[in-house]
């Protein structure tokens, strides 16, 4: 077995998720993603390093970080501790001195025996309300090696799984994803190419290319259910043509379950400062349920099955009843 597929790079395991899927989940966050969405609501997952977090709401200003930091990345300015991010090596020593954990590293590596325990643990949830496993991120794509043995794994055991993809990778990666999973996000955040360079910092060929290739493997009785969401943010990519022209794209596919809108918050926002970054888009404000109403028309009206917020999902379960 090659060593990449005996580890994985995570920033959380969530338990008694309700989200990404029905029925209570167990979400495997990986660490990393070549994307840069202005909007990003998980900071966290950006870079697969390891990550010092530091939450100034819970500081009480002690000091004891000051003096505990080998390399002196911890210093005082006009009375608040603020960390020198060039310096800090998020080594965790401040972590263990700090009397409030107002402090914490996130991202490390884990078997994915390690992963796949603590998901077991879970398992009474998955079989009394229809739950299961979601892998995201970050990028799943990143750690394919790893993400396609955890999945396995879930599956020898019965248990049902979910992928959420931003569906930038290879289409091998994907196709072998789709292939052990029962339902599928992918991502589809803007139309135009250039406008999503802007905004992710990358081209949207690939992504489209795999919508593509997804809704078509897709199609085929018995394989996983694909859903498709479009993260709607204000003065970025609502604006009627965009969405007109990802009802038409999408419209043209077959294989696909159904859209889910997602409207824009800002609950991620503060995690930025936890991390040393500044949050761009602070000032956008969500969208109203009637303007989201609008935009679900146009999807209805070219014949697409649309949410908003992800509605009820009817996951593929025609393979998998889950066991005791």
């Amino acid at each position: 077995m090659a060593e990449d597929e005996k580890k994985a790079v995570l920033f959380d395991i969530s338990h008694y998720m309700i989200e990404d899927g029905p029925g209570i989940r167990t979400d495997v966050f990986f660490k990393g993603c070549p994307l840069r969405c202005k909007w990003c609501s998980n900071p966290f997952g950006l870079t697969k390093r390891v990550q010092l977090i530091y939450n100034k709401n819970k500081c009480v200003q002690c000091l004891t970080c000051v003096s505990a930091c080998p390399r002196n990345a911890n210093v005082v300015v006009d009375g608040v501790v603020e960390i020198e991010r060039d310096i800090c090596i998020s080594c965790g020593i401040c972590c263990e001195t700090c009397p409030n954990n107002a402090r914490t590293v996130i991202g490390r590596e884990y078997s994915i025996e390690e992963i796949f325990e603590k998901i077991q643990k879970d398992r009474v949830f998955y079989r009394r309300t229809g739950g299961g496993v979601t892998l995201t991120g970050g990028e799943v794509l990143l750690q394919v090696d790893a993400a396609s043995r955890l999945l396995r794994l879930c599956r020898q055991d019965m248990i049902s799984t979910a992928i959420e993809t931003s569906g930038y990778g290879n289409w091998a990666d994907l196709e072998r994803l789709i292939d052990l999973s029962d339902l599928v996000f992918i991502d589809l955040k803007h139309m135009d190419d250039q406008t999503h360079k802007r905004l992710t910092g990358v081209s949207n060929q690939r992504i489209l290319e795999n919508i593509q290739k997804a809704a078509g493997h897709c199609s085929s009785k018995g394989r996983a259910d694909l859903i498709i969401r479009v993260p709607v943010i204000p003065g970025m990519n609502d604006d009627e043509t965009n969405l007109e022209s990802s009802a038409k794209f999408l419209a043209s596919l077959t294989g696909i379950h159904e859209v889910n809108l997602l409207p824009y918050h800002r609950l991620g926002a503060n995690k930025y400062d936890m991390v040393g970054l500044e949050y761009a888009e602070a000032d956008i404000e969500a969208p109203a349920s009637g303007q989201m109403k609008k935009y679900q028309e146009i999807f209805l009206k070219r014949g697409v099955q649309c949410s908003v917020g992800g509605g009820e999902i009817g996951i593929n379960t025609r393979k998998f009843q889950l066991g005791g």
